[in-house]
């Protein structure tokens, strides 16, 4: 057994830690993904290439606040800027021969409907000394509309086809990097595992508008049109904090549907305590990307440390025994009891008197909440435990209580 608690096998490759950075500007040269190795980094995916290399528009950032506060990130960036032959000739043999010998090199890659493309790029990677590749068939802005990107991995069909086009072209493992913006994603990962894929990658960015200047009813972020002159914009690519809950969405009915496939978990991860939510759904290893373009590369201390000590502090001795905690005690609607159990009571010494829970569940409950002595106090015979008085508390100050 490895000394090091951190350590996991993820589709035949051990990763000396769970966090990778994913395919996005963070890892778009080798001075980014050698400064990021050289910091700790278990990996990094490279940002995608495909044929021809991307023009993006400018700007292509945009964020969604709520009281000050960034909350989500909405992109309409492409993929890599420089040819593919700047990548295999010079900057991944760079990548390899400079970064520590354990860090892991994902290559990202991308092609059409069409399988040979697939085949002969995973052909080109495979010569470069990357240790895995992962195919992206779910960008979801600019890429459909050339039959690329979720064109694809909106696809059972598809999504089948290029895998298996690409397992030809390698003996790597091979990931496939799913798309959200499906109603069932379920189809989508079995296609891509009957395709031959070794692991799954969970989840590419929502298709999304950030949001409209209504100053001059211009959608976000601003951009312009051909003319250079007329702002426009276009849908894009949502991440950062506000998706965390869709990608523990998709990620736990993928490891629930497919146990045994490994999983690298994608989404609004930007600490260690929603790494280890991720990880308890089912994902072995864990990609961020928005979190390193707000604050950088250096979280990855704040990362490794916080999930040793959680580990020392839940006696857990590896990850391995941590993966899929949760999972048992996701059920159906149908399976959960409907006469609540619980009801909610005040913590008198978090509570500031800011009324909020009242007016809440005045209008959106049940009645059962009045200020007493300026501290909020819930009659808990009406109270129904519905949770709301939870959700608007600033303070932290409400618990739930079994009433039996």
């Amino acid at each position: 057994m490895s000394s090091n608690p951190l350590e996991i096998d993820f589709a035949g490759i051990t990763f000396k830690n769970p966090f990778i950075l994913s395919s996005a500007p963070p890892t778009m040269d080798p001075r980014h993904i050698l400064r990021a190795a050289r910091l700790g980094w278990g990996g990094a995916v490279m940002k995608t290439i495909t044929h021809e290399p991307t023009v993006d528009p400018r700007t292509r950032l945009g964020a969604l606040r709520r009281e000050g506060n960034t909350i989500g990130m909405n992109n309409i960036e492409l993929l890599s800027r420089k040819p593919l032959k700047t990548w295999t000739n010079e900057w991944i043999p760079e990548i390899k021969r400079e970064a520590p010998e354990d860090f892991i090199f994902i290559a990202s890659m991308m092609s059409g409907p069409e399988p040979e493309g697939w085949t002969e790029l995973a052909e080109t990677m495979s010569r470069t000394g990357a240790d895995a590749i992962e195919l992206n068939v779910s960008c979801p802005h600019g890429s459909p509309e050339k039959h690329m990107g979720a064109f694809i991995g909106q696809d059972p069909g598809l999504v089948e086809q290029v895998t298996r086009a690409a397992k030809k072209g390698t003996d790597l493992p091979i990931l496939v990097k799913l798309t959200p913006n499906v109603t069932d994603i379920v189809p989508i990962a079995k296609a891509a595992v009957k395709g031959g894929a070794d692991a799954l990658s969970a989840i590419n960015t929502v298709e999304s508008l950030i949001g409209i200047d209504i100053e001059t009813a211009t959608p976000m972020p601003i951009a312009y049109g051909v003319d250079k002159k007329e702002q426009l914009s276009t849908y894009g690519g949502f991440c950062g904090p506000a998706v965390k809950p869709i990608g523990l969405r998709f990620v736990s009915q993928i490891a629930k549907a497919i146990p045994d496939i490994p999983i690298s978990g994608i989404g609004g991860i930007g600490d260690w305590t929603s790494a280890i939510e991720y990880l308890m759904v089912g994902a072995r290893t864990i990609q961020i990307c928005t979190a390193v373009m707000w604050h950088g590369y250096s979280i990855i201390k704040d990362l490794t440390a916080g999930l040793i000590e959680f580990m020392n502090r839940k006696r857990y001795t590896t990850l391995e025994s941590m993966i899929g905690k949760a999972l048992p005690k996701i059920t159906t609607w149908t399976a959960l009891s409907k006469l609540p159990p619980v009801v909610a009571r005040v913590i008198e010494d978090r509570c500031t008197g800011c009324k909020d829970c009242v007016i809440a569940c005045a209008d959106g409950g049940y009645v059962a909440i009045q200020m007493k002595e300026k501290i909020a106090a819930i009659n808990q015979e009406k109270c129904d435990g519905c949770g709301l008085c939870y959700v608007v508390c600033r303070d932290n100050a409400i618990e739930f209580v079994h009433t039996n």
